[in-house]
């Protein structure tokens, strides 16, 4: 019988992350946004926005949230793979409403460089606390070692190491009754779990080209996100809106400013997709387009998540997002290209 997965984020892009490897294995994955969803996908991912909370809240919340998904037969806990968020207290939080018996708990991310040795949690071979994570302005990476994130009052608890992708596939497959255990981690995990468990029984929805012209909205000041724009502006069909390259003194009114700007456009009509970068991005235009849910249809890249949502008018838009710094220089241009496939967008040399 075909796993059900639960899958509960602290962020959109986690949220993305830890369905899409499902959808690659022939899954069908929903996300909702601040609550479950009530498709019966086979995936169901969870945003709770919790990471920008105040501690209490977000213990409140993701309790909550773990509770209403406790009845899937996997459940799946994602965390920063820098450790950065309310980490301690969402594990607990989760744990204690999910009613599993054992804690596993594996953040690496080795195709990003995040790798655990010996329960130290590292980013390119340095302590992720002594990275550039560390010194985070809003959320800094306070803990290297997982031990001292783990909730005392858990009892039954699993740390794994891992240095390669393969050694934690092992791990992860090797664990038995895989329905009691919370686990716990990044997209790493994610890539785990989904090879374990798929694939699956039912032929995932293939992804369907934009109807319409593409949006790009570039909320990150990333100075790759703004390379990656230079490639794709001036394509016919794509309207590109940025934030400055400079660091603005009021990034959140940036932000606002962008999002109303992109919503004021792609609720005139004409656009078929949406391709946003920049972690608030997204979810600053999805609360403004009133979406609450969407489904994850495939990756573009790895890290590089592409979903469907229905408008209130009925129409349906293509999402994709990434982070600001991810990906290469031509990263836009190939996602584009993949959305319009009859009439690529023009790849610079």
């Amino acid at each position: 019988m075909e796993e059900r997965i639960g899958i509960l984020a602290d962020d959109l892009t986690s949220a993305a992350d830890g369905a899409a490897p499902f959808v690659a294995q022939g899954h069908r994955a929903v996300i909702g946004r601040l609550a479950v969803p009530s498709d019966d996908h086979s995936v169901v991912a969870t945003d709770s926005e919790s990471r920008s909370m105040l501690p209490s809240d977000a213990s409140a919340h993701v309790a909550r949230l773990a509770a209403q998904l406790a009845s899937r037969t996997i459940l799946y806990k994602t965390v920063d793979s820098t450790l950065r968020g309310h980490v301690r207290i969402e594990l607990e939080a989760a744990f204690q409403a999910s009613g599993r018996r054992t804690l596993v708990f594996a953040p690496a991310f080795p195709a990003a460089g995040r790798t655990t040795v010996r329960g130290v949690q590292l980013v390119d071979g340095v302590p992720v606390t002594e990275s550039v994570y560390g010194r985070d302005p809003v959320h800094p990476a306070r803990h290297s070692r997982l031990a001292d994130l783990v909730p005392s009052g858990i009892g039954s608890v699993i740390i794994l190491d891992a240095a390669t992708q393969e050694e934690l596939e092992v791990q992860v497959a090797a664990l038995p009754d895989p329905g009691s255990i919370l686990w716990v981690g990044s997209p790493g995990m994610a890539a785990a779990l989904a090879a374990r468990f798929g694939p699956a029984t039912v032929p995932s929805v293939s992804a369907p080209a934009a109807d319409g012209d593409i949006l790009v909205a570039i909320g990150s000041a990333n100075p790759r996100s703004h390379r990656q724009a230079d490639a794709i502006d001036g394509d016919r069909g794509i309207t590109v809106l940025r934030a400055p390259l400079a660091r603005a003194d009021d990034p959140a009114g940036v932000l606002d400013q962008i999002a109303q700007n992109a919503v004021d456009r792609l609720t005139g009509g004409g656009f078929g997709a949406v391709i946003a970068t920049g972690g608030d991005t997204m979810e600053a235009i999805l609360d403004r387009l009133r979406v609450s849910a969407f489904e994850i249809l495939r990756e573009i890249e790895p890290g590089f998540p592409l979903g469907r949502a229905v408008l209130d008018d009925g129409r349906q838009l293509l999402l994709a997002m990434k982070a600001g710094g991810f990906g290469d220089d031509q990263a836009l241009a190939r996602a584009i290209a993949q959305l319009r496939p009859n009439e690529p967008a023009q790849v610079s040399p």
